[in-house]
């Protein structure tokens, strides 16, 4: 007999009620006009975004649910909310097709006794919605969770429209597989005292992470497409760590404020066959480049290091056309 509790619908009601609370650790004041940073993330199921982070603006007093309705009407996109007892969203439209990561599908959740193996979480993976995205998706578990800046387990939990916007603050909305567990936020919520499943794995804070990508997407900040590009698949990532986050972070910034220059990996201010040597020993593996090195080394932009950026920076200081 399976050791796992069997999810079922007659469990959900008490894991969605989690589903229209959020955690709100306290905004880091970066900005000082009353907009704050809204995304909607269908990570989970491997689709991207629904919405990139967004800046949105807001009126003093406003809670998340008023912005995030603001952000769905900018965007067009239609959803289905409950409110009672507090805003919840139950579902957004969003055409997408299931490619759930194989760190959620491979992740234990249980025990057979009379196999004698673990228990997989794609085992409970039913069919989705091909045009929506919404509770009881893909498991009985499944529903939108929010959270507000660096979630606290300290922090209050408050539905959407009993959660006050501050300046700079970052929302996310995260399509859950699991009450949590599959992007870091059940143990938080205290899930397994409840008999749920515990986190999947451990999630770095992408608070900044998110911000910055809100920025280059207002911005349109060209010179720094490789490191934006970098920034986008760490924030997909769910369980990346901390240092990959803020690696990815560190190396859009580097492009952002000047620091550094598509090519000139040594930072010399130019150019030069020695970057193209550095380029090759990252390649063999002789002296690897941290991410923001890889940024600045992606000379074709097409989001690896090898050996034809080598030779296309080989071709600019030859003055040839790459």
């Amino acid at each position: 007999m399976k050791s796992i509790k069997k999810i079922t619908a007659a469990v959900t009601a008490a894991a969605l009620a989690f589903g229209a609370f959020g955690i709100n650790a306290g905004a880091q004041q970066t900005e000082t006009d009353n907009t704050a940073i809204i995304s909607v993330e269908a990570f989970s199921i491997g689709c991207g975004y629904v919405v990139e982070p967004t800046k949105v603006s807001f009126e003093p007093g406003d809670t998340v649910d008023k912005a995030l309705i603001k952000l769905f009407e900018q965007k067009s996109i239609s959803y289905e909310a409950a409110t009672g007892g507090g805003f919840y969203l139950e579902s957004v439209s969003f055409a997408h097709t299931e490619n759930i990561p194989s760190y959620i599908t491979d992740a234990v959740v249980g025990y057979d006794d009379e196999l004698c193996e673990d228990v997989l979480f794609s085992e409970y993976i039913d069919e989705g919605s091909p045009d929506s995205l919404g509770q009881y998706d893909y498991t009985a578990l499944s529903g939108w969770l929010f959270t507000v800046n660096k979630p606290d387990a300290e922090s209050m939990q408050l539905s959407m429209s009993q959660t006050e916007l501050k300046p700079g603050d970052v929302i996310r909305l995260q399509f859950s597989l699991d009450c949590g567990a599959d992007v870091g936020l059940a143990d938080l919520m205290g899930m397994p005292m409840w008999g749920y499943d515990s986190d999947f794995y451990s999630v770095s804070d992408k608070t900044e992470l998110t911000r910055a990508i809100a920025c280059a997407n207002e911005e349109k900040f060209t010179p720094g497409y490789n490191a934006y590009i970098k920034m986008i698949r760490t924030a997909e990532n769910i369980p990346a760590d901390q240092k990959e986050t803020d690696s990815a972070l560190e190396a859009y910034n580097a492009l952002k404020d000047g620091a550094a220059s598509i090519g000139d990996i040594d930072n010399n201010g130019s150019v030069t066959v020695a970057d193209a040597i550095m380029i090759q020993k990252h390649i063999a593996d002789i002296e690897r480049l941290d991410a923001a090195g890889q940024c600045i080394a992606d000379f074709n932009s097409d989001e690896a290091v090898s050996v034809s950026d080598a030779i296309d920076v080989q071709k600019m200081i030859a003055g040839i056309s790459a």
